[in-house]
């Protein structure tokens, strides 16, 4: 089936045109063109009336020996609906560049007949059995029914069609495998610079890197004077938080249980730890710890010399006890140059 209109002629076809529910139809759509002419394909959001698109194939171009193309694009098509019906006629615009317009070109209806699972037979022997004489009462005569429906499915019903397999254009590949070569040399380059930029953690982490102990307990206590505890006199909160601090830098500074235990146990447990801690650290501990349980547990109303004193000592105490770090080994040391005695560098 072919209509010519100017420039361009369009040719459809469907096989087969006889289906059982469920079947796959194949439906092109051809179009011979000028070279000086641009099909607007409409691509899988086709209007193909009763049909549903399953699948499509991309367009293919031919050139053809008069210098004209061919242009083609395939549609597997499928309904569940028995009856006759038509593929209706969908319109495909091109564009011609040689006066500036454009046309539209118009497929020919296509008549497909789909079928039923059961023969004509078995649909009258169902029929003969829910026609039958009022002898059978209503529940009697639907179990009849659905017995030779039953039947009919057992003999009839056949395994699902394997799905058919769309071949790739050697283009997509070609793309597929630039893509997949451009990611890994982002990665490879994304490792190297960490390699060279010396950066510890997991490469593909998601998480934040660990804040050293000191770098958090410092930073908790500022955000602790910058709040309005002291200003609400909320005594108690302000120094069962800055206690909590206190006890937590402890754990992850020195390894040494100390939240939600007393004062004592926290004392015992940091003097059977292997931390290296000096005698004059761990009365400065035990000072500030028992100053915020006078205000936590015995309802001490501190005097006000005490708050900020309290907060230096914190803040010496985690000083003291932070180990400094390591100097750079040889290995790691920049390679400087010495240059000669007396001769500036240039």
């Amino acid at each position: 089936m072919a209509s010519l209109a100017q420039k361009a002629s369009i040719q459809t076809s469907a096989e087969p045109t006889t289906i059982t529910i469920g079947d796959l139809i194949t439906y092109t759509v051809e179009i011979v063109r000028e070279p000086d002419i641009t099909i607007h394909w409409p691509g899988a959001a086709a209007e193909l009336g009763q049909f549903q698109i399953v699948d499509f194939e991309p367009v293919d171009r031919t050139p053809l020996d008069d210098g004209r193309q061919c242009e083609a694009m395939t549609y597997y098509i499928s309904t569940y609906d028995v009856g006759d019906w038509i593929i209706p006629p969908t319109a495909i615009a091109y564009f011609d560049s040689s006066d500036d317009t454009t046309v539209f070109l118009r497929t020919e209806p296509i008549p497909i007949t789909v079928k039923s699972l059961l023969s004509e037979a078995d649909w009258e022997r169902i029929r003969a059995i829910t026609e039958m004489d009022t002898t059978y009462a209503g529940m009697e005569k639907q179990i009849a029914a659905g017995r030779v429906l039953q039947m009919a499915k057992d003999d009839l019903l056949r395994d699902i069609t394997s799905p058919k397999r769309i071949k790739r254009p050697a283009r997509f590949w070609i793309g597929l495998a630039v893509v997949a070569i451009i990611i890994a040399g982002l990665i490879v380059g994304f490792l190297y610079w960490r390699k060279r930029r010396n950066i510890p953690g997991a490469i593909l982490s998601f998480s934040a890197p660990a804040v050293p102990p000191r770098e958090w307990a410092l930073g908790e206590i500022a955000a602790l004077v910058a709040g309005d505890w002291l200003s609400r006199r909320e005594f108690k909160l302000f120094y069962s938080r800055l206690s909590d601090i206190v006890r937590e830098y402890i754990e992850r500074q020195m390894g040494v249980r100390a939240l939600e235990l007393s004062t004592g146990e926290t004392m015992e447990n940091l003097s059977a730890s292997a931390y290296p801690i000096v005698e004059d650290d761990e009365k400065l501990l035990l000072d500030i710890l028992e100053r915020c349980d006078l205000v936590k547990f015995a309802k001490f109303v501190p005097p006000e010399d005490w708050h900020y004193n309290l907060i230096d000592r914190a803040k010496d105490f985690v000083e003291h006890t932070t180990p400094p770090e390591p100097e750079p080994s040889p290995e790691t040391a920049p390679n400087v140059e010495e240059l000669p005695a007396g001769k500036e560098a240039e």
